[in-house]
């Protein structure tokens, strides 16, 4: 497997800054290896960030660990805490994720680029994951190879890689990395599903990664087929962009209607609702005429990205849910 190649794509003259997501485990550090034998011929700023989630008790020890690497191949180092979290809670993952997220943002500048060290069995886990929420077609075509992030772009050059072939790369180069033992606590579904299912499917259908994985990128292509059928009937019934005519809404057939809802959703910057909310909200907010100026909500006025739309006889209006 030539590493290399899966990233030379994304060098190119207008990105000077490319950051590396570090964690200090063998995907982190692969791709910040193959990225250093790379800049040898090219030029470029190569930059690892460390997120200290201080969740696990050597946590300091995993961030002194990825400084003292980021010294020894003389890389620049940023790394940042986030706030320790006494409990576990069911969301704590999600919660880690959106806070390192958000730094991530705040870092990244014009043209820069941050790369990520997920693979193919990450691919594989959260198709699984997503599939047991009953999530949508967008939520089973897994994770997005590359997508804009704050004022950069947000890159995952390995997702058609598995993780035995990253270990073996790791071996090969003689690296030192990180092995969480949180990754063997099966509280966590991710952990569970890694460490209890996947294996038993793996035992029965040996070459599951790479059919599910040619899965996932026919789901992408429908999942973006759909999203122009759906800019293409937003656009036909929009108002502004928080705002759309009801009367050519309910003209829709009720799959185009579902499809533009979706849309108009991601195009607010909003949080998108279960498949749940989203079916209440066809079968009881949008037929009850007997509401004026009814409102459909869903989060907490304290949580970023939550939805509030209201409906009168004419339009329906999306906001973000404020206190």
């Amino acid at each position: 497997m030539d590493f290399s190649e899966s990233l030379k794509p994304y060098l190119n003259k207008k990105t000077k800054n490319y950051y590396v997501a570090l964690s200090g485990g063998a995907d982190s550090l692969v791709l910040l290896n193959e990225l250093k034998k790379l800049q040898k011929n090219n030029n470029f700023n190569l930059i690892a960030i460390h997120i200290n989630h201080n969740v696990q008790k050597d946590s300091k020890k995993w961030k002194t660990f990825c400084e003292d690497t980021c010294k020894k191949y003389e890389i620049k180092f940023i790394t940042h805490s986030l706030r320790r979290t006494k409990n576990k809670t069911s969301n704590l993952e999600k919660k880690l994720r959106d806070k390192r997220y958000r730094f991530f943002e705040k870092t990244l500048e014009k043209n820069s680029i941050l790369f990520m060290g997920h693979h193919l069995d990450d691919v594989i886990e959260t198709f699984f994951l997503s599939a047991l929420r009953g999530s949508g077609i967008e939520g089973l075509s897994s994770i997005p190879k590359e997508r804009a992030l704050g004022k950069g772009k947000l890159v995952r050059p390995f997702l058609n890689i598995s993780k035995s072939e990253i270990l073996m790369r790791a071996k090969k180069d003689k690296l030192k990395f990180i092995k969480d033992p949180s990754n063997k606590d099966n509280s966590f579904n991710r952990n569970y599903l890694r460490n209890e299912v996947l294996p038993k499917i793996e035992k029965r259908w040996p070459s599951y990664r790479k059919n599910l994985n040619q899965l996932t990128e026919n789901l992408k292509e429908s999942s973006d087929l759909l999203i122009i059928q759906a800019e293409k009937d937003f656009n036909e019934v929009k108002v502004k962009k928080n705002l759309i005519s009801l009367k050519k809404f309910l003209c829709l057939s009720k799959i185009r209607q579902k499809n533009v809802f979706i849309f108009w959703i991601n195009h607010n910057g909003l949080n998108q609702p279960s498949a749940k909310v989203i079916n209440l909200f066809f079968s009881k907010f949008l037929k009850d005429e007997k509401t004026p100026k009814a409102k459909y909500i869903w989060g907490t006025a304290l949580k970023k990205g939550s939805v509030c739309i209201s409906k009168d006889t004419n339009e329906l209006k999306i906001s973000e849910l404020s206190a």
